[in-house]
């Protein structure tokens, strides 16, 4: 048969019985008697059949057949000794041991105890694998019934999604849609970021369960967006033109650390038919990258957000027609109203500062009433080309009527703002109007207002009222030649800034 067997015993003449019954019968036979290593013995698992002698071991028998059963091991143990008590012996077979053989019948029933054992053993190798094969299955089962269940939550939340945002053309609410969804039930997230493109300018908004990212950080914050979006679509955006939108509202800014620099950032293109329209940010909370399924989940995610931001940019797109002047190609009222009470808004939540200045051009009705109102229109079409190239990407220029212009810069001072009239004034001042070979003198006046003269009651209509008046208030200080296409006569400029109303 060719079974290894372990004898432990310290009786020669026990060995030679053993031998000389179960070496002709193609066993090998191996004594031990160091019972001080016999427990590395049994982790092994080496023997099928280990004999050993009762009247020797005595109390380990506990002890070694509690290690066999640990390790489960599949030797079958077998006892003999002198003759003991019919309760002695249930009592091993029932603590694990396979027979127990009196010394004195032990020639006669040692070999047929070991072939007994032989198949006893062979059976319970059977069972273990039956048992073995029976929890894979069952943790198969319980592995795919989890699958199942993130599964389902996952489609639910698709489905959720697919309902909230599809069809929302207000992008400034997008992400608290995407979390009242359900997003961070399926993805386990810290951080969810949207870089998109609406109307005329680049947004960034964050949510952050952390609520810690400081003011200083907010450039920062930016440009590792504006960078990653390179890497990621090869377009170059300009971190000023970013403007920041935070979820909660009412989050607190911190310069420990800014999140986009985590390596485990998972970064997916908003693009549709190759175009990239903006970017989806998330950091897991592991730190440790997010699982396979969440991977593609992010990927469908991305999808449904780049259609819904397709159709929010082409419904800017169709109202920014109505909310564009026609012969500057700026905002007009209508559509300068509309970012005065969104930036109000946000400026107001943000504890964030916020100016509007009003503009005229002086002496314009001359302008029209000796040269035409041709003149007049390029005059403000150029105007209005000064104006947009002298702002921020996230500032707003607008004509607001007739030769009255106006721009609205967020987070923005009243120093600030002041500084920027005076180059922009500088800039008209040495432009060159030109109108059918007639150099036309321009200058303008001006009035500025700040969020922070505001008491807390009044609304953006009191910044308006606040930066018209001032305008008109300087306007009267002014001195006006009457002539001021006249190249031939000096003309005199007064820029002004602030007064008190």
């Amino acid at each position: 048969m060719g079974e290894k067997i372990l004898i432990i015993t310290e009786k020669s003449k026990d060995l030679t019985i053993f031998k000389e019954i179960l070496e002709p019968k193609g066993f090998f036979i191996e004594e031990f008697s160091l019972f001080h290593k016999i427990e590395d013995i049994f982790r092994k698992d080496l023997y099928p059949i280990i004999i050993a002698d009762y009247d020797l071991i005595g109390n380990m028998v506990d002890a070694w057949i509690e290690i066999l059963q640990e390790k489960r091991s599949k030797a079958c143990f077998i006892l003999y000794g002198e003759a003991t008590g019919l309760d002695d012996v249930s009592a091993l077979l029932q603590k694990g041991a396979y027979e127990f053989i009196p010394r004195n019948l032990l020639s006669e029933r040692i070999y047929d105890t070991i072939l007994g054992g032989l198949e006893n053993r062979k059976t319970f190798i059977e069972i273990l694998g039956m048992i073995d094969e029976m929890k894979d299955v069952n943790q198969r089962l319980e592995n795919e019934k989890k699958v199942l269940k993130e599964r389902k939550h996952e489609l639910s939340f698709i489905n959720r999604l697919t309902s909230e945002v599809a069809y929302d053309l207000n992008w400034d609410r997008i992400l608290p849609r995407i979390l009242s969804a359900g997003l961070l039930k399926v993805i386990d997230t810290e951080l969810i970021g949207l870089l998109y493109w609406i109307g005329s300018r680049w947004n960034l908004s964050l949510y952050s369960e952390k609520q810690r990212i400081d003011d200083k950080t907010i450039q920062t914050l930016r440009k590792d967006a504006s960078d990653r979006f390179f890497s990621l679509c090869q377009v170059r955006i300009s971190p000023d033109d970013i403007i920041m939108h935070l979820h909660p509202s009412d989050v607190k800014l911190s310069s420990s650390s800014s999140p986009f620099f985590s390596k485990s950032i998972v970064c997916k293109p908003l693009s549709v038919s190759g175009k990239p329209l903006g970017m989806f940010l998330i950091i897991p909370k592991s730190g440790k990258g997010l699982k396979k399924g969440s991977v593609e989940l992010t990927s469908t995610i991305s999808n449904i957000l780049a259609m819904s931001l397709k159709n929010a940019q082409e419904y800017y797109s169709l109202k920014e027609m109505t909310v564009t002047d026609g012969l500057t190609g700026i905002y007009n009222q209508t559509g300068f109203k509309d970012f005065l009470q969104r930036e109000f808004k946000r400026a107001k939540r943000h504890i964030k500062s916020l100016s509007l200045i009003m503009i005229d051009v002086d002496n314009f009705k001359l302008i029209n009433d000796s040269l035409g109102h041709p003149a007049g229109d390029h005059v403000l079409r150029k105007l209005a080309d000064c104006l947009r190239v002298s702002v921020r990407g996230t500032d707003i220029v607008a004509r607001y009527g007739g030769d009255e212009f106006a721009l609205l810069l967020p987070e923005t001072e009243m120093d600030k703002a002041g500084m920027l009239m005076e180059r922009i004034a500088c800039a008209v001042e040495n432009h060159s109007f030109m109108w059918a070979g007639t150099p036309i003198d321009v200058s303008i006046s001006y009035g500025i207002s700040t969020m922070k003269e505001l008491e807390r009651h009044e609304k953006e209509q009191s910044l308006l009222c606040r930066a018209d008046a001032r305008l008109y208030a300087f306007k009267r200080t002014k001195q006006y030649y009457v002539s001021p296409f006249n190249a031939n006569q000096p003309y005199s400029h007064v820029h002004c800034l602030t007064m008190q109303i």
